[in-house]
């Protein structure tokens, strides 16, 4: 079965959401180099993320975008993707709080708003991070991280004024 069969059927599975968004988060923070000790800031940039990566034509707008007005299209695509992080949220941090007990993430917070996360890759199965399944997610996260950078650092409200707000999307953490 090829690695894009293989990526549909778990999109039509009941429960898919949480199979991507598991996969999506584990390919971000190796990706961004968050593993062993190097924390993620802020988990709730997750949510947007996930959502970013998973669309070509998101990653597209975002790292093409100059701060000019965008057109309606690209404009409601940021919106949507905005939209979806903000209903996504509290998804991801249960997937986080499941992936810490399973010992695949370490969580740490950092204050009473923020929790960071890092990945334990070593308690990760073999090559898994290595498939060919996500591998349009993990271009994704590099396109995107070379045009915001610091992006695993930076806070959530400065990566929602770089992604979103810049490019006319109100934004509110």
């Amino acid at each position: 079965m090829s690695d894009i069969s293989t990526k549909k059927r778990l999109m039509y599975l009941s429960g898919e959401d949480f199979y991507l968004y598991c996969y999506s988060v584990l390919v971000i923070l190796d990706s961004l180099g968050c593993r062993d000790g190097k924390f993620f800031r802020d988990y709730k940039k997750l949510a947007f993320l996930t959502d970013i990566i998973s669309d070509d034509k998101t990653v597209y707008v975002v790292s093409h975008s100059s701060g000019k007005k965008l057109n309606p299209k690209d404009y409601e695509c940021l919106l949507d993707s905005y939209s979806n992080g903000l209903i996504r949220r509290s998804e991801i941090l249960k997937l986080l709080f499941v992936l810490e007990k399973r010992g695949y993430v370490i969580l740490k917070r950092r204050n009473i708003q923020e929790i960071d996360v890092t990945l334990a890759k070593d308690n990760l199965p073999d090559d898994f991070l290595n498939s060919n399944v996500f591998e349009s997610e993990s271009q994704n996260i590099k396109k995107l991280s070379k045009k915001v950078i610091r992006l695993a650092s930076l806070t959530l409200d400065t990566m929602l004024s770089k992604i979103y707000v810049e490019n006319g999307v109100r934004a509110w953490g």
